[in-house]
């Protein structure tokens, strides 16, 4: 895709009607521990939603797949909230957004304390309480704690480029 087409793209997602509150929605794709594709309940198209705040790793780096294999297992096919954030959209489109599992509790709470994410401190400024639940997972070795010096993704991408 050339940078031509890629700055149209972004500019017509921008300026498409996105929702800008809360709204309930089906899991139909995970494409990644922190990239799911919802449809909304009450109609509309389907939006990619990218998770607020963590990291999980890429599907090729270790722990990925397994990253995605708990979104898969928590998510698919059910009904979530899904919360933009002031953000809004980031630079591939995706809505940008805490999602509310069945019961209230976030995925991306879920990812941390099961040691398959990290919080991503470059986009999340006030994340004690996931921070508190990665740092909980880390202490007793959970998913991909139990390596001593684990990647982050952002540092993962930045290598392979």
């Amino acid at each position: 895709m050339t940078y031509r087409t890629q700055l149209f793209l972004i500019i017509f997602l921008l300026l498409l009607p996105l929702p800008t509150h809360a709204f309930p929605a089906r899991v139909v794709a995970v494409a990644d521990g922190d990239t799911i594709t919802v449809e909304p309940v009450n109609g509309g198209a389907r939006i990619k939603v990218r998770l607020h705040g963590i990291d999980a790793p890429e599907r090729a780096q270790p722990h990925g797949e397994a990253a995605r294999a708990y979104v898969f297992a928590l998510a698919l096919y059910k009904i979530i909230e899904v919360e933009p954030t002031p953000q809004g959209v980031d630079r591939y489109g995706r809505v940008v957004a805490v999602v509310r599992l069945p019961g209230g509790e976030s995925l991306q709470a879920a990812l941390l304390r099961a040691g398959l994410a990290w919080v991503w401190p470059r986009y999340c400024k006030d994340c004690e309480k996931w921070q508190a639940l990665q740092d909980a997972a880390r202490a007793t070795g959970k998913g991909l704690w139990w390596e001593p010096d684990p990647t982050p993704p952002w540092e993962w991408r930045r290598r392979k480029q």
